[in-house]
């Protein structure tokens, strides 16, 4: 019912052409991070598209290929289907590493997330001013017209409700019953056709937890 393509691309300071392999439990327990260093990540994903964009045998008669269907809890039987189903989400040059926490806190800071069930510090006076954190962030200052931190380019036809026919034993996400829509999504750019919407981002977020 989905293709999907998945393309992840590490990038290494002085790796370059090396393939990636999987490593076992013992050699990821050696890993070790080492500071001012950090990964540059890339991903691209494809939802029932080629490289160009375009929809993959979305169109090639009978039950469309092209659509993804959600059954939840207490509803069995009914399907809740996203149908001329397609696009991709392209994710460009995040990079990732690890940095203090400032140690000048802002006026969200909330200390009771950092206590215990009994209400006790978990660490130095509820507070993690300073200490390690995983860093995301985009560099500042890029070219004027620069938009490519981000690419979205989305379709949903229809959006519909399906039935299981339990006469001749067909689920409901196998149908096509419901000719008509509640619902229709697209997010793209109108300079091409499928064109994926393009997106810039400037500014660092920080993950802290335990």
């Amino acid at each position: 019912m989905q293709r999907y393509g998945l393309l992840l691309l590490l990038m290494f300071p002085g790796a370059y052409g090396d393939s990636l392999a999987p490593l076992a439990d013992n050699e990821m327990a050696l890993i070790a991070g080492q500071a001012g260093e950090g990964v540059q990540l890339t991903l691209l994903l494809r939802n029932n598209v080629n490289a160009q964009g375009n929809p993959i045998g979305c169109n090639n008669g009978g039950l469309n290929p092209c659509r993804m269907g959600f059954e939840f809890s207490d509803r069995e039987g009914i399907w809740l289907m996203l149908k001329d189903y397609y696009g991709e989400l392209q994710i460009n040059d995040l990079r990732i590493d690890s940095a203090p926490l400032p140690t000048i806190n802002t006026p969200y800071l909330d200390p009771e997330r950092f206590e215990s069930v009994a209400g006790e510090c978990l660490i130095d006076n509820c507070n993690p001013g300073g200490m390690l954190a995983l860093r995301t962030y985009y560099p500042f200052n890029k070219a004027v017209g620069a938009y490519n931190d981000l690419n979205l380019f989305t379709n949903i036809g229809r959006v519909a409700l399906e039935y299981d026919d339990t006469v001749n034993a067909i689920p409901g996400y196998m149908r096509d019953a419901a000719s008509g829509s509640v619902l229709g999504f697209r997010a793209t750019d109108s300079r091409a056709l499928n064109a994926p919407a393009n997106m810039r981002f400037e500014g660092v977020s920080y993950v802290f937890g335990f």
